[in-house]
């Protein structure tokens, strides 16, 4: 909340440039919407960065993924805007996008990330032995190693759950422990690899 706070005071006091970096570069990674819809429109505008109303679509379609109506309606509008060429441009940008920022991309990165430190605990995804370790959280609360582990588990589980429902994979293994993984990274290429 605070980096979204500190960008919309940034654009509205004027510092585009700054404002379109923190966008693409800190919230666009993290799967935040608003900010996939900001920097198609600052492509759209030139606020801050080079006018490209190609780019700016890609940008639009990304950040309408999950059915958002505003989102919808600008994205629409501006794909209709749009010569042949320039919708096959379109297509390329967008599916280039969502490789690494739609929904299920962010999801797998978190999954992945989740699963390294959770192997490197043990060597294995499997909770093993006693652990000794505590944690102290940002917040200064302290949590045992077990408590810690557990929870990142938890954590992915409920993101593989999301990502099973997003793609739509029925089949798909939500355990954390039986997950595979490059299964999984196949099935979410094969899903972003299609604009619709």
């Amino acid at each position: 909340m605070a980096t979204q706070e500190k960008v919309a005071t940034l654009f509205e006091t004027g510092d585009f440039e700054r404002a379109f970096f923190i966008y693409r570069n800190e919230l666009v990674p993290i799967g935040d919407k608003y900010a996939q819809y900001m920097v198609g429109y600052m492509y759209l505008t030139g606020t801050g960065i080079k006018e490209d109303p190609v780019l700016a679509s890609a940008w639009y379609r990304l950040a309408a993924d999950r059915g958002t109506p505003e989102f919808i309606a600008v994205r629409d509008q501006l794909l209709r805007s749009l010569n042949e060429d320039q919708m096959r441009r379109s297509d390329v940008e967008y599916i280039q996008l969502r490789m690494d920022y739609c929904d299920l991309a962010v999801l797998l990165s978190a999954v992945k990330r989740n699963l390294k430190e959770v192997e490197s605990q043990t060597g294995s995804r499997i909770q093993g032995g006693s652990n000794a370790v505590m944690i102290v959280e940002a917040d200064g609360r302290v949590r045992s190693g077990s408590e810690y582990y557990g929870s990142l588990r938890a954590q992915m589980e409920d993101r593989l759950k999301l990502m099973q429902e997003i793609g739509n994979f029925e089949d798909m293994q939500t355990d954390p422990a039986k997950v595979n993984l490059r299964e999984l990274e196949r099935r979410v290429r094969e899903h972003i690899a299609s604009p619709d």
